[in-house]
């Protein structure tokens, strides 16, 4: 039997909307605009972690794909087994799904095309999804974004880094704490009005916008 001689990392995603804890289909929330907010359903691709050294040398995991889809009271979890022992600087991921992949054919697991998140061969996955209600959409009270979009232009991957000084060793688990806050959707760089703005569900330019909103959405809480 050969002894493991790497470490892991697990990392815990809980959703909040600003400084409460997100629950779907029940809390309202404010937007960056002063739009009232209810979230029913959360969920995109996280893929392609890399762990980054001080020197600028790297793990990165292989096979790397996620679909993390929020439930109320209830973290989700990311296992990123075999990493070398080390001191490491920074967590590197990729919102979305690489552009190989969006054009590799029929998958499994997490990028199981029936998995809902997936729109056709030619557009490829739906990298993030948020639906939820307003009193001030345009479209029914819903509100529906599906960002997507691989090719150029129409590009809605982010790659997103954090500062997280860990150290890995042999049978000590570091554990990750990420808090995502889905408000980030609506603010910053572009603040969102969801009467403008009710439904998006094609590749271009707001979805674009959209993109560089989410790449604020996950912020380190603590590591242990």
């Amino acid at each position: 039997v050969t002894k493991n001689t790497n470490g892991e990392l697990r990392i815990s995603i809980s959703h909040v909307a600003g400084n409460q804890a997100l629950q779907a289909g029940k809390g309202w929330y404010k937007t960056e605009n002063g739009d009232s907010l209810q979230i029913d359903r959360l969920l995109y691709f996280l893929s392609n972690f890399k762990l980054v050294k001080a020197d600028g040398s790297m793990y990165i995991e292989p096979e790397s794909y996620y679909l993390v889809q929020h439930k109320n009271d209830t973290d989700f979890t990311i296992v990123i087994e075999d990493v070398p022992p080390g001191q490491y600087s920074k967590l590197v991921f990729l919102l979305g799904v690489d552009s190989a992949r969006n054009t590799s054919g029929a998958q499994t697991g997490a990028l199981d095309p029936n998995s809902g998140m997936f729109w056709d061969w030619n557009t490829g996955y739906i990298m993030a999804r948020l639906e939820g209600k307003s009193p001030q959409s345009t479209n029914h009270g819903s509100v529906i974004y599906h960002l997507g979009g691989y090719k150029g232009f129409y590009s809605v991957l982010r790659e997103i880094s954090l500062d997280a000084a860990m150290k890995i060793e042999v049978g000590k688990p570091v554990n990750m704490h990420i808090k995502a806050d889905a408000l980030e959707w609506f603010k910053t760089p572009n603040k969102i009005d969801i009467a403008k703005t009710s439904v998006m569900m094609s590749a271009g330019a707001n979805a674009s916008k959209l993109a560089d909103n989410c790449t604020d959405m996950f912020k380190i809480d603590h590591i242990d």
